[in-house]
């Protein structure tokens, strides 16, 4: 057993290295970024609470607490009784912080362009899609997450690109 000056050490190392992934998936999810900090926070503390408390060891930190972020959100959501929705405004957030306005105004257009084709989709592939590409989380980490097998994610992942892909098609043939 660490001791409790060992175990801060390692959350605060631990807080450093995964808080702005963890803020950028709260964020994404609940389009307000005082909602997605307060959410952020209570997502250390309950891994603090369990590291605290010596329960079951965490085998996997990082899907350790996107499961724990993920669950805050459904609780989020449920307490509010309404539905994700993206802001465009705090999508702009997540995708660029740069001076550059010209490269801004790129980034903007892209991200409502992403955005597009992502309400194309179900809600589980959307989130699977972000876990890996926004987040960089392995199959395995997903899959953890997600509750299901490696191959399941690697399956639903690949045809969640195939249906954006699809939706691209569609939506540049209407642009044009």
């Amino acid at each position: 057993m660490a001791t409790h000056d060992t175990q801060g050490k390692e959350f605060m190392a631990l807080y450093d290295r995964y808080s702005d992934s963890i803020f950028r998936f709260m964020l994404f999810k609940v389009s307000n970024r005082e909602t997605a900090w307060d959410l952020t926070q209570d997502c250390f503390f309950k891994t603090w609470q369990h590291i605290a408390n010596d329960k079951k060891a965490i085998s996997n930190t990082k899907a350790f607490l996107y499961t724990v972020a993920r669950n805050l959100v459904i609780d989020h959501w449920r307490a509010k009784e309404k539905h994700a929705t993206v802001d465009i405004e705090a999508a702009s957030y997540v995708i660029d912080d740069g001076n550059d306005v010209h490269r801004e105004a790129v980034l903007r257009d892209e991200g409502r362009y992403l955005l597009r084709l992502l309400k194309n989709l179900p809600e589980e592939s959307r989130e699977i899609l972000t876990l890996r590409y926004t987040d960089g989380l392995s199959f395995e980490e997903i899959a953890a997450i997600a509750g299901k097998s490696n191959i399941a994610v690697r399956v639903h992942t690949h045809r969640a690109l195939k249906k954006l892909r699809s939706c691209a098609k569609e939506i540049d043939i209407q642009r044009s």
